[in-house]
């Protein structure tokens, strides 16, 4: 499977479009949410459709991980193969249960780091884009200038806590966009389970964190997850309605489900 050609027109589309998104209008109505920072946008209009703290510096946690795997489709063939290393292996969870020295392919390692979370395929990678974590935290601040990030710095591949690194709901709302237009990255987040198999032999099956997979039809959500102590929990993603398209975030929410279906107008009654 061969992506880099395409990677490269959608790179180039999607600079292009959300440097123009970014520049739109900023104001939109305050949402009745106990996450601190929110921002939901529609893709056609560009019209802010709620807007709450939107350009706060806060941690993105597991947001963060969108990054990682847009640079990592820029710099890799999803089926080339990545040895797992020891710091890889020993990541501080959240993690799939890579073992140290096996190998895995890029496209199994980027499932089990969007799908799951996993913080040990997250370094796995970062390794094999760029030799350390350190140097690709460097591409990804380079790709978050170039999509109009202006809140935005990342210290790590796993979006664990660093005191420099912050986005807004803003920035992720625009990193959002970018990645949901990779049909790979969209095609992994739309999957409830992911099944991956080292060249050890060991399975290892993962449900996807997002619980909206399970519990919403109307509109179809698929996110990216993050939690951490002092983040709280986080979701950047798109809601994908039959006419339009929603990037919403929320950042340091006490009850994220809740202001998701506030966000978008949800009823109890439309809720699994």
């Amino acid at each position: 499977m061969r992506l880099r050609g395409c990677v490269l027109v959608f790179v180039v589309c999607v600079t292009a479009t959300c440097t123009a998104w970014a520049s739109a209008a900023a104001s939109g109505r305050e949402c009745t949410v106990t996450a601190q920072a929110v921002y939901a946008v529609d893709h056609a209009t560009g019209k802010v459709l709620c807007a709450k703290n939107s350009r706060m510096k806060l941690y993105p946690a597991s947001t963060a991980k969108l990054m990682t795997a847009i640079v990592v489709l820029e710099r890799k063939d999803v089926t080339e193969e990545v040895r797992v290393s020891s710091r890889a292996a020993n990541a501080e969870p959240t993690r799939a249960g890579l073992t140290e020295g096996t190998s895995h392919s890029v496209e199994e390692l980027l499932e089990l780091l969007l799908a799951t979370s996993a913080n040990d395929a997250a370094v796995a990678l970062a390794e094999a884009v760029a030799g350390s974590e350190d140097e690709f935290a460097g591409l990804m601040n380079r790709k978050a200038r170039e999509l109009g990030m202006k809140d935005s710095h990342f210290a790590n591949a796993t979006g664990l806590p660093d005191k420099s690194q912050v986005s807004s709901a803003h920035d992720l709302a625009l990193l959002s966009r970018a990645a949901f237009g990779h049909p790979f990255i969209e095609k992994v987040m739309a999957q409830k389970r992911v099944t991956v198999t080292g060249s050890d032999g060991k399975m290892i099956s993962r449900a996807n964190h997002n619980k909206l997979l399970w519990r919403l039809d109307n509109p179809r959500v698929l996110g990216k997850t993050g939690y951490t102590r002092l983040a709280q929990h986080c979701y950047a993603g798109i809601a994908y309605y039959d006419d339009r398209r929603v990037s919403l975030v929320i950042l340091k929410s006490r009850q994220p489900w809740a202001d998701i279906y506030a966000l978008l107008g949800v009823s109890k009654r439309a809720r699994r």
